[in-house]
């Protein structure tokens, strides 16, 4: 199976909620490939599972891999991983980044806004 029909369905997996079968893929994936797609993908459904700190290694690798491919929303996810973990001066960090953004594709407003309502809540 090509990458790209192994992603299609790694996303069909998860978005069924077969998230150890898409994780495997997710793996497979990001273990051949660089493409920063595969790495948010994968740290999405690590966080879907509350493997919060295996999905800070991978989104910092999917933003440092190509730092302006989905920014607002793969620095969004991993500050909520931070969070989780209770790395909250990450977290804010990157919080106010998001908070400060305007908004842009593919999440419009919607990054911005998650990422006031949280720094609200934190203090």
């Amino acid at each position: 199976m090509d990458r790209d029909k192994s992603y299609r369905r790694a996303c069909e997996l998860q978005t069924s909620g077969k998230l150890s079968q898409a994780l495997q893929l997710y793996a497979q994936l990001t273990a051949s490939s660089n493409d920063p797609r595969y790495y948010i993908a994968y740290g999405m459904c690590l966080q879907e599972l509350n493997h919060w700190k295996q999905s800070i290694a991978v989104l910092k690798r999917a933003i440092d891999l190509k730092p302006h491919y989905c920014l607002p929303d793969a620095q969004l996810s991993l500050a909520i991983a931070y969070l989780k973990v209770n790395q909250k001066k990450e977290a804010i960090k990157l919080l106010s980044l998001c908070a400060s953004r305007a908004p842009e594709y593919p999440s419009y407003e919607s990054v911005p806004n998650k990422a006031k309502e949280l720094l609200k809540n934190r203090k």
